[in-house]
């Protein structure tokens, strides 16, 4: 009878090691992740939100994060909201030169010729007896009397 007892206190040790071994542990470990990333944060890192959101650390305050999710657009999160996992941009933001590429390709885009044909039909007068149609979002060029 004495060794039912201990058996069945032996059960109960190893499931509650089992337990801490496969919960309790891990969870600290991720704790201690989060606060080691949230120490090295700075202003200007590059961060994963919960969301999946990729934005850019502006301010850092003790519990909350002022973040950049888009050249002018900002956003103030908890700080418990940014992951640990690893930020790798598949692209950048645009920025002036990147404007100014865009800008000289609509200029030569623009440069090249109109058909003939599109020339002469849109400077032909409309006839004196046709009216003119309303506006709607199919016919945008028109304008309503």
């Amino acid at each position: 009878m004495g060794g039912d007892i201990w058996t069945t206190v032996l059960l109960f040790v190893l499931m509650g090691g089992v337990l801490y071994f496969m919960l309790i542990r891990p969870q600290q470990k991720r704790a201690k992740e989060q606060q080691s990333l949230m120490s090295t944060l700075e202003p200007g890192s590059r961060v994963m939100l919960i969301s999946g959101i990729i934005a850019t650390v502006k301010y850092l305050g003790d519990k909350q994060a002022v973040v950049e999710i888009a050249p002018g657009v900002e956003m103030t999160v908890d700080k418990r909201a940014i992951t640990t996992q690893p930020v790798v941009d598949e692209f950048e933001y645009a920025d002036d030169a990147d404007d100014e590429a865009v800008e000289a390709e609509v200029a030569d885009a623009d440069a090249v010729a109109e058909p003939a044909e599109a020339v002469e039909a849109a400077d032909e007068p409309a006839e004196a007896g046709a009216e003119k149609a309303d506006a709607t979002w199919d016919n945008p060029g028109t304008t309503k009397n």
